[in-house]
């Protein structure tokens, strides 16, 4: 009778996964108002352009308002993100979100004067930002304006497309658990119970007996006396070989090899797997 199974093919099992990323270009640019003094000359209204810069696939400047974009707003700096539309790579939305912020003479951002847009789709609205940015009056009064100068940093987030990425293959090893549970049994590390069987004497593992088979679960961890006892367990009804390939399929969920005339004793195995006995003297 077979003895084990095997599974048919000589490869291993794999596991593998995809993921879909939103993925998203960031970068900043930096405008530095040079002779600030002098831009007060710009009329109400009026902006000044800055460099233009690439982000995203696309073609960005920043529009300086020394004295305000509005009429209200003539106390104060504006600052706007503004989408050059001279060439469209692609038809369709051209989203990203600004961030705003004046540089203290370190180059770090000052929080009191750091605004972040909502997303704003700039295909339809081409400039996007602040009309009271900061008060000039506040700016003149600050240490930020030095030599007549100060810096504003712009950080750009231009949303991208959404793709699949590919998460590499992985491997899965055959088990092995009926390998080591059959070392251990052989090995006798840890083992805290004893059989005596024909004449022979087996040890094992309480635990695993338990595991596998409810009726030594009940005999090591219920109110039998084999719960308690530390002394050897006798089974009077079993042939010591038959008792040992019982522990070899407990342990590895196989059956060890047997010569055709021997097979016989097999039987004792099946009832005793179906009817959860176990032969005590």
């Amino acid at each position: 009778m077979p003895t084990s199974a095997h599974v048919a093919g000589d490869g291993l099992p794999s596991v593998s996964a995809s993921s879909i990323v939103a993925s998203a270009v960031c970068g900043y640019h930096l405008v530095k108002i040079v002779s600030y003094s002098r831009t007060k000359e710009v009329p109400n209204g009026k902006s000044i352009h800055s460099s233009p810069f690439q982000l995203g696939g696309r073609t960005w400047h920043v529009r300086y308002y020394p004295n305000g974009n509005k009429t209200e707003d003539i106390d104060y700096i504006s600052v706007f993100l503004e989408f050059d539309d001279t060439v469209v790579p692609e038809a369709g939305a051209v989203e990203a979100q600004a961030k705003f912020s004046l540089l203290d003479q370190h180059g770090n951002p000052v929080p009191s004067y750091t605004q972040r847009t909502i997303r704003n789709n700039y295909a339809v609205n081409k400039t996007w930002g602040y009309d009271k940015f900061i008060k000039r009056e506040e700016l003149e009064k600050s240490e930020h304006l030095k030599d007549d100068s100060f810096t504003i940093k712009v950080d750009v987030a231009v949303p991208g497309l959404f793709h699949g990425l590919e998460t590499p293959s992985i491997v899965v090893p055959p088990s092995d658990l009926h390998r080591h549970l059959g070392d251990l049994l052989s090995s006798k590390a840890g083992a805290d119970v004893e059989f005596l069987v024909g004449g022979e004497t087996f040890f094992a593992h309480r635990y695993v007996l338990a595991a596998r088979f409810p009726v030594f679960k009940a005999e090591f961890f219920g109110s039998m006396e084999e719960s308690t006892t530390k002394n050897a367990i006798r089974i009077d009804d079993m042939e010591a070989q038959v008792f040992s390939a019982l522990l070899t399929f407990m342990y590895t969920d196989a059956l060890p090899d047997m010569k055709q005339e021997e097979n016989m004793p097999w039987l004792s195995i099946c009832l005793l797997q179906r009817t959860g006995m176990i032969w005590r003297g």
